[in-house]
């Protein structure tokens, strides 16, 4: 039997008991339908595992502005530190329980950053069997700034959204009503991130992030549950060797000792089960495990961020504080998208590391003051930029 007819069975198997499973808890739901805690019941969601996103915060907003709203957080209750960060606001359903079921086929709105957690089933199984009428409404929150081309898997056909939140200008016309992802102009909204709200807030210390995103080809993905990739194909990959040399690199500490810095290594949620290979002897160097720093945090206490192609230079850039790109290879797992780096982007690209370096300390000499050209692109490019984030998303949800 060829891989691919394997594969096959093993997905319609697998959307055969969903289909099953889902079917039986609606039946169920008869006899918890009336009780108060269902009733127009709202659900919101990050990985399952996390509140320190747009999930968290819009979570915190709306029971803290709009208490009378029945608005629930999915978490799994292992994940202490951040678990602890909504068990004060209340309303907390155990990930993947039977309560998170039975809550998600008696919601009204399914509120999430990410696709295919917030919801037990495949949500687009789910719609075709349960939901033809579509009345469960689904508002992506997202968890970033879309700058590629996802409309592989963000379409409306396939993700069955019904309000998709972005943030800039540029970002909403290469989602809104366009073939690639086949959404009309108003299931497409410019409100801002809701984590945007708290960078207001933001006091910088003498730090420095270093925050690159993944690559797909070299790392074993969370959402894999079997082993795929050997950890010595990372080990082995130009993009480990490159972050393990500047990290050591004796020119860097000595800047960072020169000027009194820190430099925070925060790798991609994907990288972090590799982060035992990332050794250094600098006191000036941080290695941040996920499990006890927090990402918005880091962005708020750094003077500058250094970033490859992760979105979440959009947050820093929101901030109007200096970025480096450092780009030495290409982002193979996403399609380009409208953002091109050099014309357009928010900070300066760099391949090489002695580079880097020597415009690190440019940087550190200037005090980590932003150039002109990269502050009105900011400008340009965020027309909405206030603290009403989470209200305007609200409003969003509420008519939806």
């Amino acid at each position: 039997m060829s891989q691919k007819v394997a594969n096959i069975i093993k997905k319609v198997t697998r959307l055969g008991y969903q289909a099953i499973e889902m079917v039986i808890f609606k039946g169920v739901s008869i006899f918890y339908k009336n009780k108060e805690k269902y009733k127009d019941i709202w659900l919101i969601c990050e990985r399952g595992t996390e509140a320190k996103d747009n999930g968290y915060w819009m979570f915190k907003y709306i029971r803290e502005n709009h208490p009378k709203i029945n608005v629930h957080y999915i978490i799994d209750k292992q994940y202490e530190k951040d678990y602890k960060k909504v068990r004060d606001l209340s309303n907390i359903i155990e990930y993947n329980s039977f309560e998170h079921k039975i809550a998600f086929i008696l919601s009204k709105k399914v509120i999430s950053t990410h696709i295919g957690f917030v919801e037990p089933w495949s949500y687009k199984l789910y719609k075709m069997i349960l939901d033809r009428k579509d009345k469960k409404k689904y508002i992506f929150l997202q968890h970033g700034v879309i700058y590629n081309d996802l409309s592989d898997i963000l379409n409306k056909k396939a993700s069955r959204i019904d309000k998709f939140i972005t943030s800039t200008k540029d970002e909403y016309n290469s989602i809104a009503n366009t073939q690639n992802y086949g959404f009309f102009n108003d299931e497409v909204v410019q409100t801002g991130l809701a984590r945007f709200d708290n960078l207001h807030k933001n006091i910088p210390k003498k730090q420095i992030l270093l925050m690159p995103t993944w690559r797909k080809d070299i790392t074993n993905p969370s959402y894999v549950k079997s082993k795929i990739v050997d950890d010595n194909v990372f080990l082995e990959s130009d993009y480990y060797k490159r972050f393990k040399s500047l990290l050591n690199n004796k020119e860097l500490e000595s800047i960072l000792k020169k000027y009194e810095y820190k430099l925070v290594f925060y790798p991609h949620y994907e990288i972090q089960q590799y982060i035992k290979y990332f050794d250094v002897n600098n006191q000036n160097i941080i290695i941040a495990n996920k499990d006890k720093y927090d990402v918005q945090q880091l962005l708020m206490d750094s003077k500058l961020l250094i970033t490859d192609y992760s979105s979440v230079f959009f947050d820093f850039a929101y901030m109007k504080k200096p970025i480096i790109h450092y780009c030495f290879d290409e982002l193979k797992h996403y399609k380009s998208g409208y953002l091109d780096f050099k014309k357009d982007g928010f900070g300066q690209v760099i391949s090489s590391e002695e580079k880097l370096v020597s415009l690190i300390e440019k940087y550190a000499k200037e005090d980590f003051k932003i150039e002109p050209i990269y502050e009105k692109r900011i400008e340009d490019s965020f027309t909405v930029r206030d603290d009403k984030n989470c209200q305007r998303i609200f409003e969003v949800i509420k008519k939806a």
